[in-house]
């Protein structure tokens, strides 16, 4: 089991399934975590499940398809969850479990910090991948 919280504790989540790292480099990630980019794990939606505090959660909608989420008390980032296509998107930094796995994509390079450079193998976008994250993930999932 994969479990996280926010920075209090008033936030408490859980999921089974396997999951994928990326870092995204976009202006709004660099912007809501407060970093070069956002470390997030990729997994199912329907594994997902809130243990605590999912009354606590405020959001924030930075694109059309997009509404990101966060504890109304501290402010930490937390999955952004979209059931209708099936995808979370976790925040790495949310996680208590350890995450040792190694990033497989860097999204949004052409907005990457001037001061962070990309040291690792990881496949790096201008933007997305065709056909979308979602489509990138599953092509690794199936490999």
């Amino acid at each position: 089991m994969n479990a996280g919280s926010c920075q209090c504790g008033a936030v408490k989540f859980e999921f089974e399934s396997e999951f994928l790292l990326t870092f995204c480099h976009c202006r709004v990630c660099q912007k809501t975590h407060g970093s070069a980019f956002a470390p997030l794990l990729h997994t199912q939606a329907e594994g997902l499940v809130w243990k605590q505090g999912e009354a606590s959660l405020s959001y924030i909608e930075t694109s059309e398809h997009l509404k990101r989420a966060f504890c109304e008390t501290c402010g930490t980032p937390m999955p952004i969850v979209n059931r209708v296509i099936n995808h979370a998107a976790i925040p790495a930094a949310s996680m208590d479990t350890p995450v040792s796995n190694s990033p497989k994509a860097h999204f949004f390079v052409k907005s990457k910090a001037l001061w962070f450079d990309i040291g690792d193998k990881a496949e790096q976008y201008d933007t997305v991948p065709e056909g979308g994250v979602g489509a990138f993930l599953a092509k690794l999932v199936a490999s």
